[in-house]
């Protein structure tokens, strides 16, 4: 077979109607990538959730069962697009390599944890612009004076970035500013409605991205996500797949599928323990331990480029994935937790919002010269690591209790609540000086 999900596989062309075909495209797939061994950690990882064993152990099975289900489905669901039409195949194909951040977040909100979501998503972008550039940039050009790229196109990507990341923390500066949560810390019914008309729109926006990449950037585009996401390459003269490889690439898609939501559901599950473990926060475990799930199986194919003088393929990787995240896995969690009644709105909070904004325009300022050398790399990496230690020392509590609004009414509700039921708080004149909320 010659499409994506053979991999690299040499094996003959097989006849689409016979059977044992199917059964070597599925075999060929499962062994055709080195870090497909960990899905032995699928069964592991279930066990380890069922039989409730120690959060950690939980944890860690799933998540290392879940690294290879992701390029597993990237690969069935190319290999299914390209059966169903070659300009709906170019369309959709830009979103297939985020399924499983997508799958985290809804298991996330199925768990009744929005935040844990949220937090997984934004952890994601944050790595993609500081980490995964920084990577790259200093594998790229740890060994030269300079490394340069094209500029044009990406400044045009970065800009839209910026736009996109200004959009989406316009519910934390207006929740910020007017100082307003309700009793339990949740955004307001106008905040909500301000974040389902920005998710709407900015779906709209990446629709429109989406035929404008396929107007404009079809060789290019097309070229780099192959290249990107999964390493292999479509072998030339193929212009159709066989009914045994669809076949084979539904087969591989459902069981992959259904292993990452079983796997993610236990590890989502095994958050709060994992936290008390580790003395941290669930912030620090969803925004910085959770991400490498879907991207570490990119890491080493977009080094590879990085090293082979690809530097155009990787940064348009980058933006691009981070402009799916931003424009169409945010909105659509959000719009999935008004459909399920499940309040996910944009209201970051002041420090992660404060952390996401800075971040992309740190991306955008490095790029738009077309030019870098290894020493940003070591200073995106460095801004990496100290936003995921200030993560882990900031504690969780604050980030539930005393959202962005910092209403200094709840802060004292809360601290009278403490000081009533235990009677061990006291210096509390001026938190009683303002009135108290009610419960």
């Amino acid at each position: 077979m010659s499409g994506p999900l053979a991999g690299v596989s040499a094996d003959p062309p097989l006849r689409s109607g016979d059977e044992p075909a199917e059964a070597s495209l599925i075999r060929n797939t499962i062994f055709s990538r080195y870090t497909n061994i960990l899905l032995a950690f699928v069964p592991l990882g279930l066990a380890a959730g069922a039989f409730s064993q120690p959060a950690v152990a939980v944890f860690a099975l799933n998540f290392l069962a879940i690294v290879p289900l992701a390029p597993l489905i990237t690969l069935s669901i190319d290999e299914l697009l390209s059966g169903v039409g070659h300009n709906f195949g170019k369309l959709m194909k830009p979103t297939s390599g985020n399924l499983v951040e997508m799958i985290v977040g809804i298991t996330a909100l199925a768990h009744g944890k929005p935040l844990v979501a949220r937090s997984s998503l934004l952890g994601s972008i944050l790595a993609y612009a500081l980490l995964f550039l920084g990577s790259n940039f200093f594998v790229a050009g740890y060994d030269k004076k300079e490394v340069t790229f094209e500029k044009t196109v990406t400044n045009t990507l970065s800009s839209w970035a910026m736009v996109v990341s200004f959009s989406l923390i316009v519910p934390t500066v207006v929740s910020v500013t007017s100082h307003r949560t309700d009793a339990h810390g949740r955004a307001p019914r106008d905040i909500q409605a301000l974040s389902h008309a920005i998710s709407i729109v900015l779906i709209i926006t990446f629709v429109v991205y989406l035929k404008v990449r396929t107007w404009f950037l079809d060789t290019n585009a097309n070229r780099d996500h192959d290249a990107t996401h999964e390493n292999c390459q479509r072998a030339p003269g193929a212009n159709s797949r066989s009914r045994a490889g669809l076949r084979a690439a539904a087969f591989v898609l459902f069981c992959a599928m259904l292993s990452a939501i079983l796997c993610a559901s236990h590890l989502i599950g095994s958050i709060d323990s994992l936290a008390k473990v580790l003395g941290t926060n669930e912030t620090f475990i969803s925004l910085v331990l959770i991400p490498p799930i879907s991207y570490s199986a990119r890491c080493f194919n977009t080094i590879a480029l990085a090293r082979g003088h690809r530097m155009d393929t990787v940064i348009r990787f980058i933006i691009h994935s981070i402009l799916q995240l931003t424009t169409l896995l945010i909105p659509l969690m959000v719009l999935l937790g008004w459909l399920f009644k499940e309040p996910f709105s944009l209201d970051f909070g002041l420090f992660q919002a404060t952390v996401f904004f800075t971040s992309i325009f740190t991306m955008s300022s490095i790029t738009q010269h077309g030019k870098s050398n290894y020493f940003y790399g070591i200073m995106l990496i460095g801004t990496y690591i100290l936003v995921a230690v200030a993560f882990h020392i900031r504690p969780g509590v604050w980030e539930e209790f005393v959202l962005p609004g910092l209403d200094r009414r709840r802060i004292a509700h809360g601290l009278y609540s403490i000081e009533s039921t235990t009677g061990e708080f006291g210096g509390f004149e001026f938190f009683k000086a303002a009135p108290t909320c009610s419960a």
